[in-house]
C-alpha cells in the first residue's frame, strides 16, 4: 500500500510541475522584415561593424620572390625621359613592369622609398605582374633608397634589395635589385 501511495504521489507531483510550466511568449525578440519593424533597419552604431557571416580573406601570393632588372639583363625595355620626366618605367617580355615614381621631374640625388605618394626627396617603386606571383597583384616599395645619377635627359636609377609588399599584406615580399635608365 505504501508503494502505491508513493508512486501515485510522485506522478501527481510531476503532473503539477509540468502543468505549472507554460511557454513564455516574448514578442520583443521575434525577427521581422525591415519593412515590418520600427526604425531604419540599419546598424544603429555605424562605428561598430555588425558581422553577419564569415568571410575568409586569402592572400593569393604565398612565397617571396626576387626580381633583377638592369641594362645587362636581356629583355628589359625602358621609357625615355621625354615620354615621362617624373618616373622611370621598365617592362620585360614576360609581362613584368616596374615604375619608380617621383614627386616632380627627375633630378640626380638619393631618394627614400615610400609606399605612398612620394613627396620631395622620396620615390615610390611599383611592380606589376612580378615573376612567380599572381599577375593581378600590385607590389609597392616599403623602404630603402634609390640613387639617381646623370644629367637630363639621361638618368640612371640604382637600387638594391628593395622590399615591395602588397597594399593589404605584409607577406610575401618581392625583392627588387638592379638599375633602370631613361
Amino acid at each position: 500500500m505504501k508503494k502505491i501511495f508513493t508512486s501515485v504521489s510522485i506522478v501527481i507531483a510531476l503532473g503539477l510541475i509540468i502543468a505549472s510550466c507554460t511557454i513564455k511568449n516574448n514578442d520583443n525578440i521575434t525577427p521581422t522584415y525591415r519593412n515590418q519593424s520600427t526604425g531604419t533597419g540599419a546598424n544603429p552604431n555605424i562605428h561598430a561593424v555588425t558581422v553577419t557571416g564569415t568571410q575568409t580573406v586569402t592572400n593569393m601570393a604565398t612565397a617571396n620572390t626576387a626580381l633583377y632588372i638592369g641594362s645587362s639583363i636581356p629583355g628589359w625595355n625602358y621609357n625615355t625621359f621625354a615620354s615621362n620626366p617624373t618616373k622611370f618605367v621598365a617592362s620585360n617580355t614576360g609581362g613584368t613592369s616596374i615604375e619608380i615614381r617621383f614627386s616632380g621631374p627627375i633630378t640626380a640625388g638619393i631618394y627614400a622609398f615610400t609606399s605612398g605618394t612620394p613627396n620631395a626627396g622620396q620615390a615610390q617603386m611599383v611592380v606589376y605582374a612580378a615573376p612567380g606571383q599572381p599577375s593581378d597583384i600590385v607590389w609597392y616599395s616599403k623602404s630603402g633608397s634609390v640613387t639617381v645619377s646623370g644629367i637630363s635627359p639621361n638618368f640612371t636609377a640604382t637600387f638594391s634589395n628593395i622590399d615591395c609588399l602588397q597594399w593589404s599584406y605584409l607577406f610575401p615580399v618581392v625583392t627588387v635589385t638592379g638599375n633602370m635608365t631613361c
